[in-house]
């Protein structure tokens, strides 16, 4: 089993690593990442300017990266460097926080770059974790190497995430459509795992105005709507620390 991992924090995502080795666990793995941190760019491509394709060693994976988003990178991968030889999933993340609700997953680059995938009838997979405010501020706005308190719930979502990769493949996937996984912040091996749907939320500022006229981006999310499912929400699901999986389709 061959697949092709991307994501949206980079190549220099602390999260990269372990994701990457528990992959490498199950299957041949490739990477094909942003030269740099690309979150919350949706699915944007890029159309001026040429894009810069250098390749790395990453753990003795073959790697590359690319000058541009997390959609110019899996499309990039499979029209050019994979035109022959596709690889039999594409894996997104895993995420540095977390990615639920419509419409905000539209605004992921994590999840755009599965849909990418998913829009060319690959099985796709984008992979998100919660993380406690004191781990996003390390590893998201400061960029340090994963903490070692966090490093075993890492390990144990990355764990889970091949895991469920062999077994969904194995039974055969819909076409058009991405796994969207989200992990609690202290998520374990027993920690319970739910199928469930996106919560639907209107959207909100994103945005605080500081004493200076100026705007600075802040999460928020906006009215939580009813779903109408009998399903639990993503957000429901890690609201009560359990982890999940949504089924989105694309087309």
């Amino acid at each position: 089993m061959r697949l092709l991992l991307s994501n949206d924090d980079g190549i220099g995502s602390p999260f990269l690593p372990i994701f990457a080795e528990e992959l490498a666990k199950v299957a041949e793995v490739e990477i094909v990442v942003p030269a740099k941190e690309q979150s919350w760019v949706g699915r944007s491509y890029n159309r001026h300017g040429n894009l810069i394709v250098e390749e790395r060693d990453f753990q003795g994976l073959k790697c590359r990266t690319i000058t541009g988003t997390p959609s110019d990178c899996v499309n990039i991968a499979l029209s050019h460097l994979y035109i022959d030889n596709l690889p039999d999933a594409v894996i997104s993340g895993l995420n540095i926080g977390q990615n639920i609700a419509f419409p905000l997953l539209w605004s992921s680059g994590t999840f755009s770059a599965a849909v990418e995938a998913a829009g060319r009838g690959l099985p796709a997979f984008a992979c998100s974790m919660r993380l406690e405010k004191k781990f996003y501020e390390k590893c998201r706005l400061q960029h340090e190497p994963a903490p070692e308190e966090l490093c075993k719930y890492l390990r144990a979502a990355s764990e889970h995430t091949a895991r469920y990769i062999v077994d969904t493949l194995s039974k055969g996937v819909e076409k058009y459509e991405v796994h969207n996984l989200n992990y609690p912040a202290n998520y374990l091996i027993d920690t319970p795992f739910r199928e469930c749907v996106p919560a639907r939320a209107e959207l909100g500022s994103l945005y605080k105005k500081n004493d200076d006229d100026t705007f600075e981006f802040s999460y928020s999310m906006g009215k939580v709507l009813s779903s109408g499912s009998s399903l639990p929400t993503d957000l429901e699901c890690l609201t009560a620390n359990e982890a999940c999986v949504s089924r989105v389709k694309v087309m």
